[in-house]
């Protein structure tokens, strides 16, 4: 290889041949993409090969933004996991940690887990001082608004909302700190709260959360929005005309096939998609994301849709428009996605463990991430093992 052949070699990875779908920027069809330092340098019909360093034929694959999930659990829970273990090789380059931490655990979570990782891990802070560690989330007077917005206000790059949960108490008071922390910081709030007698559903989403404030779990048999004649109950209508955001947070019990079946037939989407994942969610309903993008490919929402709800909606719900996208200069966060036909099963949860036979299932082939492959499950990027160079003599 000469100089010159070098020189005009101006791209590090070239993905050759993929449906591109990138719906912030109104892109679905056939198209290459190319990267550059680490960054997204061009996205077009048809770029040379002999213009990049790696080329990786992408043909019949479907190329995405790197996909984001709001709802994962790295830290103080006794499930958590480990990010780059269970994002990378899912295609999933962004994740957000739902309230392991509170105040007074955060620095610790990001020392331990955020700083290390190759993900790019955010934080929900939950308004429990010592987030999910024990049960602490029972201390009401371990909730406190003015530290917990101080955090947030300190560490603004990585924090990008509230986190309230599984508080069993009979009121409102954890909730509503939560927002008016979430308030004072300039941020969103996700709650995972199940209806009891004194604290319902209704009176949650219609009086206590603000427009743009997130209830994830939404088709999970806890908290059905769907009555005995499997209707979306209408007050979950008017919350999302009021700005309530709806997060499916698949996890180990929180989706069910029927209670999402009868919503999206009746035209309540999920605002955006997540794992809720954690060690059991992942062994029992294999919780990822593109297992939960499977899903909800069966039960009839389409693919942009999906693509959309796990890519740029969630980028835009943290704050963060930079990810989310295959836009010129931004990070080169790539998934590269498999559409595989077939005879499959897709399991839910909540009372117990049904299926679903499909015959597609959305699996990873390649993760992209700053404009390093990080996981390539059939070798597309790598060079043919016969270029392996002979074993050195003097060895």
């Amino acid at each position: 290889m000469t100089t010159s052949d070098i020189a005009v070699r101006k791209y590090d990875l070239l993905l050759k041949g993929g449906r591109v779908i990138d719906p912030a920027n109104n892109i679905d069809g056939n198209f290459d993409v190319a990267t550059s330092g680490g960054h997204i340098a061009l996205v077009a019909k048809d770029i040379s090969p002999a213009l990049a360093r790696t080329v990786a034929n992408v043909s019949g694959l479907v190329v995405t933004p790197g996909l984001v999930d709001l709802h994962a659990h790295f830290y103080g829970y006794g499930g958590s996991i480990l990010p780059d273990a269970h994002c990378l090789p899912e295609g999933t380059t962004t994740a957000v940690d739902a309230g392991g931490a509170g105040h007074l655990t955060f620095d610790d979570f990001n020392e331990q887990v955020i700083a290390p990782a190759t993900t790019n891990v955010f934080a929900l802070l939950n308004i429990a001082g010592e987030g999910m560690v024990g049960e602490p989330e029972q201390d009401l007077e371990g909730m406190d608004v003015e530290l917990t917005a101080a955090k947030i206000s300190q560490r603004p790059d990585v924090i990008v909302g509230v986190k309230v949960a599984h508080y069993m108490g009979p009121g409102w008071e954890p909730l509503d700190r939560g927002v008016q922390a979430a308030e004072d910081s300039g941020v969103y709030l996700m709650v995972d709260q199940s209806p009891i007698h004194t604290r319902p559903m209704d009176e949650m989403m219609l009086e206590h959360l603000r427009p743009g404030d997130m209830v994830t779990h939404c088709y999970a048999l806890s908290k059905p929005m769907t009555d005995i004649n499997d209707k979306v109950k209408q007050y979950f209508f008017e919350a999302r005309e009021r700005g309530v955001k709806f997060d499916v947070g698949h996890g180990g019990g929180s989706f069910s096939f029927r209670i999402a079946k009868a919503a999206i037939e009746q035209g309540f989407l999920p605002d955006t998609i997540s794992t809720d994942m954690h060690r059991n969610s992942i062994t029992a309903n294999l919780a990822t994301m593109p297992e939960t993008m499977s899903k909800l490919l069966a039960l009839g929402m389409d693919l942009p849709t999906i693509v959309k709800q796990s890519t740029w909606d969630p980028a835009q719900a943290i704050g963060h428009p930079e990810l989310g996208n295959l836009g010129q200069t931004v990070p080169a966060d790539i998934a590269v996605l498999d559409i595989a036909e077939g005879d499959f099963g897709l399991v839910d949860n909540g009372t117990s463990h049904r299926v679903l036979k499909t015959n597609k299932r959305i699996v990873c082939e390649m993760t992209v991430k700053n404009g390093h492959v990080v996981w390539d499950k059939n070798g597309r990027s790598r060079d043919d093992w016969s270029t392996t160079p002979p074993t050195n003599p003097m060895i």
